[in-house]
């Protein structure tokens, strides 16, 4: 057996120096609502271990993780609506121009649609994540152990579609609830829901358990994959469903919705007057994990972290069947990418439904050969990147103007990160070295970089925070050196001002490690 990576939990604290994380999420307590049987802050409720905790120590811990440079900050718990400081947490993150504020719920306070409207009224920018743990009243109730909490999220769901608000779902995969997961596409798209997340249950984040209720409660391995796929394949084209720290090998036919991690993200979590230091929340996540030794062969190995040990102590091996031979020929013949085809199919049809003359060939379990019109290139997913929905891309090889701007646009369309193919053309030959150092180091900071587009003599690149939008232009003066400069819209408030000094500043440092370029406009 191979264990995960052995990670100390003291070696994941936030390092001072260390590059910010852009993401945050705060625990503001184990008080809940719910009895999951996954969960620790049900069972510390029930038992009298959970409670209010104090609003001063979060409030000094959002601020400071503002100040790092956050944008995006997840309040969950717990049970977040329960506690007194839910409001004016959400108040304070609008005054300080956070990006995107995610309420983690169980969906029973915000039934009455009262306090949904009360968390709009805030100004914060607001996204609701449901957790929702069964595609039926029966799977949910038996998992939550509360009578009643189903129709309370059917409630909640109908309140935030009929107020145009972001609902996505997250649900945890246990023996209770794993049977009828492919119902949820029925009844959560007419919801207006626009993601549903699956992950499998953490035993360690169960709490005080004993081995016959993990017994009971871990989803069995031999059958979740089947039911995952079928899930998937009952949703409606394009919706996003996916499913994290699932091992590929139970369900290799739908591994472009499989994730082991996600973005960097700093956890930080509160127990009534006691607040945690922030902790790497995917590095701890993996620190329970191990692999057979039979994974080596597998065509995913370097792309899974494994399965939580708790599993294979109660379930065995016998269901981690390694993805190699024949069995990888008969999910997809001839292409060990099987990441990959679907994006293949999809940049084929959009380009047949626009005219573009395009044909795609797999080449090896990271690259698609492409050729768009008269350009031949090679788009190949980085190889730090874990086999997942939206992988970043890069692109080895020239291609006209034309067809790099058609690409950009249609890997974007898909929801990939901004790619920059190189240009072709000698007088573009400096702009594509640049933009191929921007394209592998992202300077730019805080700032969200949304589109680039593409010229033969001239790039434009728009970044963004917050509702201020710089849209950066590169050229070539005529010694054939890199100018920028750049144009603002919108007013930008003051953390505007700041992650634009940040990633306008990044950018043009940057630049100037490959050349000293000029600098126009403001």
């Amino acid at each position: 057996m191979r264990d995960a990576p052995d990670v100390q939990l003291d070696a994941l604290r936030r390092r001072p120096g260390s590059e910010p994380e852009r993401q945050v999420e705060i625990q503001l307590g184990h008080l809940c609502n719910n009895r999951c049987v996954f969960c620790v802050s049900g069972q510390r409720t029930e038992r009298g271990q959970a409670g209010v905790s104090e609003y001063a120590p979060i409030l000094a811990e959002v601020r400071a993780a503002r100040a790092r440079g956050h944008t995006k900050i997840t309040l969950l718990g717990g049970e977040p609506t329960l506690q007194p400081s839910f409001l004016p947490l959400l108040r304070e993150c609008a005054a300080l121009g956070f990006e995107q504020v995610v309420i983690f719920t169980n969906g029973a306070k915000t039934a009455s649609g009262k306090l949904i409207d009360e968390a709009v009224a805030t100004g914060a920018k607001i996204a609701f994540r449901i957790s929702i743990q069964g595609a039926s009243e029966e799977s949910h109730e038996r998992t939550t152990k509360k009578d009643g909490s189903f129709a309370r999220i059917v409630r909640t769901l109908e309140h935030l579609r009929a107020r145009g608000l972001d609902a996505t779902v997250n649900t945890c995969l246990v023996a209770s609830n794993h049977e009828d997961i492919e119902r949820f596409a029925t009844w959560l798209v007419p919801l207006g829901v626009r993601q549903l997340h699956v992950d499998l249950m953490r035993p360690l984040d169960a709490g005080d358990r004993t081995e016959d209720d993990f017994a009971r409660t871990l989803a069995p391995l031999d059958r979740i994959g089947p039911k995952l796929a079928a899930m998937v394949q009952a949703f409606p084209p394009g919706f996003d469903v996916n499913v994290g720290n699932l091992p590929f090998c139970l369900a290799p036919e739908i591994a472009d919705r499989i994730h082991h991690d996600g973005s960097t993200t700093e956890t930080i979590a509160a127990d009534g007057e006691t607040l945690s230091a922030p902790w790497n929340k995917y590095e701890v996540k993996r620190r329970d994990k191990v692999k057979p030794e039979g994974c080596a062969g597998c065509a995913f190995d370097a792309h899974c972290s494994g399965i939580y040990a708790h599993y294979l102590a109660h379930q065995g091996t016998a269901a981690l069947v390694p993805v190699e031979g024949e069995r990888l020929g008969a999910l997809d013949p001839g292409w060990l990418a099987v990441h990959l085809r679907p994006l293949a199919r999809r940049l084929e049809a959009r380009a047949r439904e626009e005219g573009v003359v395009l044909s795609s060939r797999p080449e090896d379990l990271h690259a698609l050969a492409l050729q768009v019109g008269g350009s031949r290139i090679r788009l190949v997913r980085r190889a730090e990147r874990a086999i997942a929905r939206y992988p970043d891309f890069e692109v080895e090889g020239a291609i006209a103007p034309t067809e790099a701007r058609w690409l950009a646009a249609a890997l974007a369309a898909e929801g990939h990160a901004p790619i920059v193919p190189l240009t072709a053309g000698a007088t573009a030959r400096p702009l594509a070295a640049a933009l191929a150092r921007l394209s592998r180091d992202r300077p730019v900071g805080p700032l969200a970089w949304r589109s680039t587009e593409l010229g033969e003599d001239r790039v434009r690149l728009e970044l963004g925070h917050g509702s201020v939008t710089a849209l950066v232009t590169l050229a070539l003066d005529g010694r054939g050196r890199v100018t920028m400069g750049y144009a603002l819209r919108g007013e930008p408030t003051e953390t505007d001002r700041e992650a634009l000094r940040q990633g306008l500043g990044g950018l043009m440092a940057r630049l100037r490690g490959g050349e000293q370029p000029a600098r126009s406009g403001a």
